[in-house]
């Protein structure tokens, strides 16, 4: 694959050992923690049901993801032998991120590497990704960050160092697209990339160069929108092409800004909330070294590339994330994947480059042993707050944030009647779905017409049973759910499992006022065991 390094020895057997090194990190209690996602189910049942019913969603298609990222993880489940094949479904879906969080350590390796033209820069980098808390958490989980990050790194990989030919443009475009098309936010980088070629491309083909990428890329991503017009959802009802007659609009998808937060087009909404949840020391998941490290890299980094061609790329890349941050709308804790494998390059690279300086500056010294001595103190200087902090948060590779989940949903498909609906953080989708077939996400409950009006006629008394973590209670607050807020409201707690720190909580809705609740009186004269 990185066929540029592969014919130096040396930093092939340096990038065997450091990928192992990052596999068995990442996989150590990788099905203990973090604890299972609501989108991480949601993301599993997108592939279940383009599996088994032929569909983007076990819903309606809405077009809040493009659809690559399952057909990803479609493709995956059949290789591997179905979602059970490593136990409870979300297992399946993490060792299908372990293979992709390798493959990205590589990528940051050969690109700090490229950019460098140093492998201890590679290394570093590749090792401060690999060990941030805050990636290990992150990219455990079934996120479209973490497949849309491979592709995003491969698009950059493809046009960075020299001697680039029409070829690797042309497979930057494709990676590119494929990114995009994982994730609709990767499309804030296609102007950073583009920019790129221009000015990196060889004179004699820049032109082309440039032409080549943007129409090849361009062509792969319409198909998407091709794909909702030919649906008749690309336009809202009641614009020009867009029908009198409902339906859902991939242009209104991305027109929503998510919740009013008083700003301009919802500039930056959830980046402060964000932005706390990655620093806070309290958080197990957090790591204010990596984001300010990264941050402060960044300044000298822009510094440095005015006179260092080859850093410029880099430089882009990073002001493409922020773009993202600022403009993309709603941010969520997990949008910051792409930005911490460019931060982890910043700090490699510039450790790297501090290092050299220091070297040359210390080369009036004639006894190299005291010269490279002293100069490697620059390194161990600045890694050490690295080491500090990461050394001190060995939990996330021995805390079990799963277990309360695993004994909760073994409850619910022992004691609840199989013909009840229930509402529930999708973690569980695959394994509830089997027994209950009733059983519904909480946040279609409040977005799918279909489900709120059609099945639930908006009302709490059409359901019977509510399974409920930090996130439900979180996302109906933040995002006003309001026939999940009265359905909370009315219900009657039942069990609790606490789960260290992520607590799951059974809750029967109580049908006293309502017109009918046979589910429900089903349930109480049966006993519960």
């Amino acid at each position: 694959m990185l066929s540029h390094i592969a014919r130096d020895k040396k930093t092939t057997f340096l990038l065997i050992i450091i990928l192992l090194v990052a596999g068995v990190a990442q996989s150590q209690n990788m099905f203990s923690f973090p604890y299972y996602g609501d989108a991480e189910g949601g993301h599993l049942a997108n592939a279940w049901a383009l599996d088994t019913l032929g569909d983007l969603s076990p819903y309606t298609y809405a077009y809040e993801n493009p659809p690559l990222g399952s057909v990803f993880l479609s493709i995956w489940s059949n290789l591997s032998g179905g979602n059970t094949s490593f136990g409870f479904s979300l297992n399946s879906g993490r060792v299908f991120m372990l293979g992709l969080h390798i493959i990205t350590v590589a990528l940051i390796f050969s690109i700090a590497h490229r950019v460098s033209e140093n492998r201890f820069a590679g290394m570093l980098a590749a090792l401060v990704f690999a060990f941030s808390p805050l990636v290990t958490t992150l990219q455990r989980r079934i996120l479209l960050d973490n497949i849309m990050i491979v592709w995003l790194l491969l698009a950059m990989w493809f046009i960075v160092g020299s001697n680039r030919k029409l070829n690797h443009y042309f497979a930057s475009a494709i990676a590119f697209s494929l990114a995009v098309l994982t994730k609709g936010g990767a499309i804030f980088f296609l102007p950073i990339i583009f920019l790129t070629i221009r000015n990196q491309a060889h004179t004699f083909h820049r032109r082309f160069a440039t032409n080549l990428w943007f129409v090849m890329s361009g062509l792969v991503i319409l198909l998407f929108p091709l794909y909702a017009f030919m649906r008749e959802e690309l336009f809202p009802e009641g614009w020009f092409l867009g029908g009198d007659f409902p339906h859902v609009s991939l242009l209104e998808r991305i027109a929503d800004r998510g919740p009013e937060s008083g700003w301009l087009l919802n500039i930056g909404v959830g980046v402060r909330n964000s932005f706390d949840l990655w620093t806070d020391v309290q958080n197990l998941m957090a790591d204010p070294i990596i984001i300010y490290g990264g941050l402060i890299s960044l300044l000298f980094i822009a510094v440095l590339a005015i006179d260092n061609k080859k850093l410029r790329p880099l430089f882009a890349m990073n002001i493409g994330n922020i773009a993202y941050l600022i403009f993309a709308g709603q941010i969520n804790n997990t949008d910051v994947v792409s930005m911490l494998a460019f931060f982890a390059i910043n700090i490699g690279v510039l450790i790297y480059l501090a290092t050299d300086m220091v070297t040359s500056f210390l080369s009036f010294l004639e006894a190299p042993v005291i010269r490279y001595g002293l100069a490697a103190l620059t390194p161990l200087v600045l890694l050490y707050p690295f080491y500090a902090f990461y050394s001190g948060r060995t939990e996330i590779y021995t805390i079990n944030q799963v277990e309360g989940q695993l004994q909760a949903i073994d409850w619910v498909n022992n004691n609840i009647p199989d013909d009840s609906i229930v509402v529930t953080d999708n973690f569980a989708f695959i394994e509830l779905r089997e027994d209950l077939p009733n059983i519904h996400d909480y946040w279609k409950v409040d977005t799918d017409p279909d489900i709120k009006f059609t099945l639930l006629a908006d009302d709490p008394c059409n359901i019977d049973f509510m399974i409920s973590t930090p996130q439900v209670i979180s996302d109906i607050e933040a995002f006003n759910l309001d026939l999940m807020r009265r359905t909370f409201e009315d219900s009657e707690l039942l069990l609790t499992f606490p789960n260290n720190g992520w607590p799951v909580e059974i809750r029967q809705i109580n049908h006293t006022n309502c017109e009918s609740s046979g589910i429900a009186r089903q349930f109480e004269e049966s006993g519960r065991s």
